[in-house]
């Protein structure tokens, strides 16, 4: 257990807390006792079908200035990565700030928080329509293993290639609605992952709507469907 402590673990300490955690400022991650059972918790997700959103925090005293301290974050992020087993392509991640609580500069502190979603709850399919909800609020993107399976579903409809396709972008219409922008921004992004892989632009339509769902980010989605 030692070796592997210390081949697959971050710097170790049995006097921290938390099962992961940072200094003040720094970007280096720090492991406690507990961090085997976040390690196998996390990494449950390829077995489960899962995707990892993954999100990097800071405080706004850590750096001089805003891109900085989304840096910090993202670094955060990047050096925690590489000590849990998980197909790169189910991970999304961001950054936020977080509020000050307790004696942050001079103990370690969490800076790294884990959400694990069914794969099953973002993704729908049918024969001729395909869904795609994303996980985030504020962010126009998608894990990589959402685009795959929809190229798969594509791949798997060959029949209708020369076909126009359309995309539905939606708008969270509960609480505080989003503007139609938004859902106009998610079929386009998902419009350019389509003419990457080979879909002529002309052959793509795009339109926009709005969902009430009481889960948000069933509002935030794109339906791709053939006429």
């Amino acid at each position: 257990m030692g070796l592997d402590r210390e081949t697959s673990w971050p710097s170790y300490s049995e006097e921290n807390v938390h099962p992961m955690a940072f200094h003040w400022a720094s970007a280096d991650p720090l492991s406690g006792p507990d961090f085997g059972l976040l390690k196998d918790g996390v990494e449950r997700v390829d077995t489960m079908d899962e995707i990892l959103i993954v999100r990097g925090f800071f405080f706004r005293d850590e750096r001089d200035s805003l891109a900085q301290l989304k840096e910090l974050a993202v670094q955060r992020v990047a050096n925690v990565l590489p000590y849990f087993q998980v197909d790169r392509r189910r991970i999304l991640t961001e950054v936020d700030v977080q509020p000050i609580n307790g004696d942050v500069r001079s103990k370690p502190f969490e800076s790294i928080r884990f959400e694990r979603v069914s794969a099953s709850s973002l993704m729908q399919s049918g024969t001729d329509t395909f869904e795609l909800c994303f996980p985030l609020k504020d962010s126009i993107a998608l894990p990589k293993i959402m685009t795959d399976r929809l190229m798969q579903w594509l791949g798997k409809a060959s029949k209708h290639r020369s076909e126009i396709i359309h995309l539905t972008g939606t708008a969270d219409g509960s609480g505080i609605a989003e503007a139609s922008d938004v859902a106009h921004e998610r079929a386009l992004y998902v419009r350019d992952k389509l003419v990457g892989e080979g879909w002529r632009e002309e052959q793509i339509a795009i339109s926009t709507g709005q969902r009430h769902h009481p889960l948000a980010f069933r509002n935030r989605c794109v339906v791709v469907y053939y006429e």
